[in-house]
């Protein structure tokens, strides 16, 4: 299956890598607001490729279980998930709705 042909509203990890090494922008989408249990923070966060031009907006998604949305349940996770994608500065949405936005940096 290829995941671009055959769902172009989706993206793979690998996919969403190579997106943003051509300059599309990771957004991170809060969807359930966050509470704090002790030390860690727990919600749910989403993650999109979303294209220079704004156009296109692609939800990424786990290849394991049937192209069903990834979803982040901790601000480590998330935060780690985005550090390992070459992101410099993470910036993580705190209220349902919200969004933050992610470019890789010109030095890469």
């Amino acid at each position: 299956m290829n995941l671009m042909q055959d769902a172009p509203n989706v993206v793979s990890e690998d996919g969403l890598r190579t997106l943003l090494a051509e300059g599309h922008s990771a957004d991170v989408v809060c969807r359930v607001t966050p509470k704090r249990t002790g030390a860690q923070w727990s919600g749910v966060w989403t993650v999109h490729c979303v294209s220079p031009d704004g156009e296109t907006r692609r939800l990424l998604v786990t290849a394991r279980n049937n192209m069903a949305a990834r979803e982040f349940k901790t601000i480590n996770g998330l935060s780690s998930f985005l550090a390992g994608l070459g992101v410099s500065i993470v910036s993580i949405p705190m209220l349902e709705g919200k969004i933050a936005s992610h470019k890789l940096d010109d030095a890469g």
